[in-house]
């Protein structure tokens, strides 16, 4: 068993590179409206943009390392800076992964992919800031309903 351990670590480029597609593609298809922007541009904004994310694991860690007795692997999935913090016990299980969604680096994550896009349009913060929203957003929110729905039929 032990000797197959270092195949999951395969799994971390994996994963990260296809959040960083996930992002990629919601801006693509936004951008078929506007014609200022390159595929490699939306790449260079994902990559930039997924910072966010390594700073929250840091600061997750670091908080639960610190801070957080940790006694069973189901404390290990719930993010400090989330609302499940404050819901965890009240919602069905199957919500929990929305709840977990909503966290500051998530927000963080769409304001830095705004700012990066006003960046390479050169203009101004609010519209890129609607460009995201109406890009990101909506691909954010179907994968939630996914993974939402796998969890109900998945784990009753």
């Amino acid at each position: 068993m032990r000797k197959w351990q270092w195949i999951s670590y395969l799994f971390i480029p994996l994963v990260l590179l296809l959040r960083i597609t996930f992002t990629w593609i919601c801006l693509k298809a936004g951008s078929f409206i506007t014609d200022r922007f390159t595929e490699t541009s939306f790449w260079k904004i994902a990559i930039q943009a997924e910072i966010v994310f390594a700073f929250g694991a840091v600061a997750g860690l670091f908080y639960t390392e610190f801070f957080v007795d940790v006694e069973t692997l189901e404390q290990l999935s719930v993010n400090p800076f989330s609302l499940q913090v404050f819901v965890s016990d009240s919602v069905p299980k199957w919500s929990l992964y929305f709840f977990n969604t909503l966290n500051i680096f998530e927000f963080g994550y769409v304001f830095v992919l705004a700012y990066l896009i006003a960046e390479e349009a050169k203009s101004k913060v609010l519209p890129s800031l609607k460009f995201v929203a109406s890009t990101y957003l909506p691909g954010l929110a179907l994968w939630v309903l996914l993974v939402s729905y796998l969890s109900v039929v998945f784990q009753p």
